[in-house]
């Protein structure tokens, strides 16, 4: 007999009721991961956001401490940071990865107790001030900046992170500071414009016993004894007298002293003398040159002076007297305005008079005026005879070897003749400069191009003789890298 399958007229299955409590369950647990990572999400923003603020704060620090110390305040950090780009605008902002990060700065004066507290507090201390014995003569130490980086986090939560940096005073914060000094300045050169002998200076400081200054001219320093007012005295000597500061720009430098002898910060300052037009320059020489027709070439040793703008050269003109009224520029050129310039100390004149004549060197500086203007020193006189006879060409082979990666090139004496250097042309023998490339300092025979700059060279060698007369060239000889 055949049994009967059971359930078979019933269908298995979910109810509606039972899949829709299993999707309320699924959704509950689906928003509870939403939520999670949300959370984990927003947290890692914020801490973005505050690793940002705290790199901004590290970065501020160690460009803070790298200002002068005369600029750490509040006012002149904001400037000095802004000014190397760090941020812009009052306020102060700065923006990273989307975030706009408000940056205030403060800076106060520390008066470490560790060397004894001031008598009087510094300027601008550092509040709550610590406790202590008194007995420090200068109470600025430190100087502590402090930068407080502010922003809004993306929930509308505001948030901040405050770092704060201790940076020493260059003088250890021991020893006096200079606090201003005339009629010398910081924001540029004063100046002597007038034949005085001498240039006082009156320094004030923070209490001191000595200060002591030193100029760069060489020879000029000094010390001054006192409190907290100094006076020193430059002695400049007068002009003309020979044994002078020579006029130019001139840098002062100064230091305070305690009782300890333990010194301050040092000061600089800078002080023009310009009391007079330049000197002739120390020596002028030269000669008729007929090695291709005939020109005449001159030189000069150059002025000592700080001030020279450049250099002048003139032939005296057909009267031959100096100031006859027909004196010619021939360097730079007789309708240029600039001097030749002040490494320049040569001139050709490639259209002189024939035979015997006269030329004259000067150097020239800035007048005193309230628009200074160019003019002309001393002038050195020269008197060059008729062209002579040519000396002998150097003695070949005309060699070159690579030294230092430069070409050295090496020839002999001519057998007979004077000789007072020897000219070396570079790619060319014509009288321009830039064929006549160089000379020997002396009687030397050998010369190294330093500035051949690793491209292949003609060159060629010539005899000059104590008259500027100049003999047919030795070459050329190849140089090649």
């Amino acid at each position: 007999m055949a049994l009967p399958s059971r359930g078979r007229d019933h269908d298995e299955g979910f109810t509606l009721v039972e899949i829709m409590v299993a999707s309320f369950i699924l959704v509950v647990g689906m928003l509870g991961v939403l939520a999670l990572l949300n959370g984990a999400l927003r947290t890692t923003s914020v801490n973005i956001e505050r690793v940002g603020a705290t790199n901004i704060a590290r970065e501020l620090i160690e460009r803070t401490r790298g200002l002068d110390y005369d600029d750490m305040t509040g006012t002149l950090v904001q400037t000095r940071l802004q000014a190397a780009g760090f941020g812009t605008g009052t306020p102060w902002t700065i923006v990273r990865r989307g975030v706009t990060y408000t940056i205030t700065a403060s800076s106060c004066t520390y008066d470490d107790p560790a060397d004894g507290l001031a008598a009087s507090p510094p300027a601008n201390v550092c509040t709550p001030q610590p406790t202590g014995a008194t007995g420090d003569s200068n109470g600025e130490d430190f100087r502590r900046t402090r930068f407080t980086i502010s922003w809004v986090q993306r929930g509308g939560t505001p948030s901040s992170v405050t770092q704060s940096t201790l940076v020493v005073n260059p003088s250890g914060g021991l020893g006096p500071r200079i606090v201003s000094y005339s009629p010398i300045t910081a924001t540029g050169p004063s100046a002597i414009t007038t034949n005085v002998s001498s240039f006082t200076i009156n320094w004030t400081t923070t209490p001191a016993t000595t200060l002591r200054w030193v100029v760069d001219d060489g020879v000029s320093s000094g010390s001054a004894t006192g409190s907290t007012s100094f006076q020193t005295v430059w002695n400049i000597g007068t002009s003309g007298s020979g044994s002078e500061i020579l006029d130019g720009t001139y840098e002062i430098s100064a230091q305070a002293y305690d009782d300890r002898d333990i010194a301050g910060e040092t000061k600089r300052a800078q002080v023009e003398i310009n009391r007079r037009v330049p000197y002739a320059p120390p020596a002028f020489g030269g000669g008729h040159d007929t090695r291709l027709g005939d020109w005449v070439d001159l030189v000069w040793s150059p002025n000592s002076e700080r001030d020279i703008q450049g250099y002048r050269v003139f032939w005296v003109g057909p009267d031959g007297a100096v100031g006859g009224g027909d004196d010619a520029q021939v360097c730079p050129g007789p309708t240029v305005t600039d001097p030749l310039s002040t490494g320049t100390t040569s001139c050709t004149d490639l259209s002189p008079p024939s035979g015997a004549t006269k030329y004259y060197v000067v150097a020239v500086d800035r007048d005193t005026s309230a628009t200074p203007q160019l003019r002309n020193g001393d002038r050195r006189l020269l008197t060059i005879g008729a062209p002579g006879s040519r000396p002998s060409p150097p003695v070949g082979p005309l060699s070159v070897a690579t030294v230092n990666n430069a070409p050295k090139l090496t020839w002999s004496a001519p057998a007979s003749g004077s000789v007072n250097f020897y000219r070396i042309y570079r790619d060319g023998t014509a009288v321009g400069f830039a064929d006549r490339y160089g000379r020997t300092t002396g009687t030397g025979t050998s010369f190294v191009d330093d500035a051949a700059s690793n491209v292949s060279h003609n060159y060629w060698v010539t005899t000059v003789d104590g008259s500027y007369n100049e003999s047919d060239p030795l070459g050329p000889v190849q140089w090649t890298p």
